[in-house]
């Protein structure tokens, strides 16, 4: 057992021209929480309860704790467009104690933009850290643990070359969904990258214009148009470990589909198909459809969407 057992990295950020990691005790903690903030929040609060003091490492330590830990290796990882049932296939996967689920972990999108923001950072060092963090992230925490899902963030669609060429015998699995759904759910509360300059308009293919600021859904329909073209793309490459899965093909038939792609059995396929029938972020909330919005149509975006379900269709 690791000496750093329970322990994971969960920020990366930059001090004094040096980059630096914050790490926390997970404990017993199973995370089943929709998002791994909340997580963040919950075993913070119980360190709080026991020191005053944060733990911090340089990158070194990272890499030399990965090289002593026993872990699970990655079983899939999930894409998404947003807003699209990602988080819900994630919180029913939760639902299973033997599955170790990552919902949006901020630490890995940190690594990934870390190159983006420091010049001097190669690629090779952030597939170093991305995969010691991964390794720690996944460690062997309790016995019943044997599968390690990570879902990540929708503009990591953008890092899909980076992300298959690091991880090419891992299953990807690629959620969509009709754009104006989307934009309507952004509508009333909206995610980073649907607000423009959160997110690098470069990194999300976007030029940003004057129009954006004054019309936010504008923006997310041409954030999710760049994001329907790369997914367009991914389905040409025919690559047989990517699955793709959209949200009008229905969300009974999720898990299956799911499973069977990624080639793995569902031994908790009951809890799981409960945890389908509640709100996805509100766990306690029984799912219902939102009511309609009608916004202004964007039709690039459509077009967009519609090549892809096409292409998806085909295939």
């Amino acid at each position: 057992m690791s000496a750093l057992h329970n322990w994971i990295p969960y920020k990366l950020e930059k001090q004094n021209g040096v980059w630096q990691l914050r790490w926390m005790d997970l404990g017993d903690w199973h995370m089943a929480e929709p998002f791994f903030d909340e997580t963040i929040g919950i075993c913070l609060s119980k360190m709080s309860e026991r020191s005053i003091y944060r733990s911090m490492s340089d990158t070194g330590f990272l890499l030399e704790s990965a090289d002593k830990t026993d872990a699970i290796t990655p079983t899939a990882f999930i894409f998404h467009v947003s807003r699209c049932g990602s988080t819900l296939l994630s919180q029913a996967l939760s639902t299973d104690q033997g599955n170790i689920v990552y919902a949006e972990a901020p630490l890995l999108d940190e690594i990934l933009r870390a190159p983006l923001q420091d010049k001097n950072l190669t690629e090779a060092e952030a597939e170093k850290w991305f995969k010691a963090a991964l390794k720690t992230m996944g460690q062997w925490r309790k016995n019943q643990y044997q599968q390690l899902f990570i879902k990540l963030d929708s503009w990591h669609i953008h890092f899909y070359p980076m992300l298959r060429k690091w991880f090419p015998d891992t299953p990807f699995y690629f959620l969509t969904r009709k754009p104006d759904a989307i934009i309507v759910s952004h509508y009333k509360k909206r995610g980073m990258h649907a607000i423009p300059g959160f997110i690098e308009a470069d990194l999300l293919k976007v030029k940003l214009r004057e129009e954006h600021y004054s019309d936010f859904n504008f923006f997310t329909a041409e954030v999710l148009a760049a994001y329907y073209r790369e997914l367009h793309n991914l389905v040409q490459e025919s690559n047989p470990l990517n699955h793709f899965y959209d949200y009008s093909w229905g969300m009974e038939n999720l898990l299956s589909h799911f499973f069977a792609s990624i080639g793995k059995e569902n031994a908790n396929e009951n809890e799981m198909r409960k945890r389908l029938s509640f709100h996805s972020k509100y766990p306690d909330q029984p799912f219902n459809e939102e009511t309609k919005i009608y916004l202004p149509q964007y039709p690039e975006v459509n077009s967009a969407y519609r090549h892809l379900i096409n292409a998806l269709n085909v295939k």
